[in-house]
């Protein structure tokens, strides 16, 4: 799995990240059609979640120091929180607290999926040695 990671470098996990964030917005200030792969109560909650896990994979992979990744945290926040903004001038889009929670939810699932990861990968690691 890891050695897919490093097919692409950092500055083309940046242009994946910036094309998925203006997919994301553009998903985000359009109107709802209604028509979901997902079809369950609060479904879109679940996509506001893995929309953000998605971003923060890639934003991880294009930095990915500790201090990066408190901002990458923050500033992911922020991006959804914008969202929201955004969402409250089109009429057709209602803003929603939860939406901005379930982004979080996504943001910080990656960084605990990815922690363990590089936990994991350090035990094997001194395993062998």
């Amino acid at each position: 799995m890891t050695k897919f990671l490093h097919i692409l470098n950092r500055n083309q996990f940046k242009i994946l990240f910036f094309i998925t964030v203006i997919f994301v917005l553009y998903k985000a200030l359009t109107p709802d059609d209604g028509n979901h792969f997902l079809n369950f109560e609060h479904a879109d909650k679940v996509l506001h979640a893995s929309a953000f896990f998605v971003l923060s994979f890639l934003l991880n992979r294009a930095s990915s120091s500790i201090a990066k990744r408190i901002r990458n945290i923050i500033s992911l926040l922020a991006f959804g929180i914008l969202i929201e903004i955004l969402q409250s001038f089109t009429g057709y889009r209602e803003v929603s607290a939860a939406d901005v929670l379930a982004d979080l939810v996504g943001i910080l699932f990656f960084q605990l999926t990815y922690s363990l990861l590089l936990y994991l990968r350090e035990l094997k690691r001194k395993r062998k040695d």
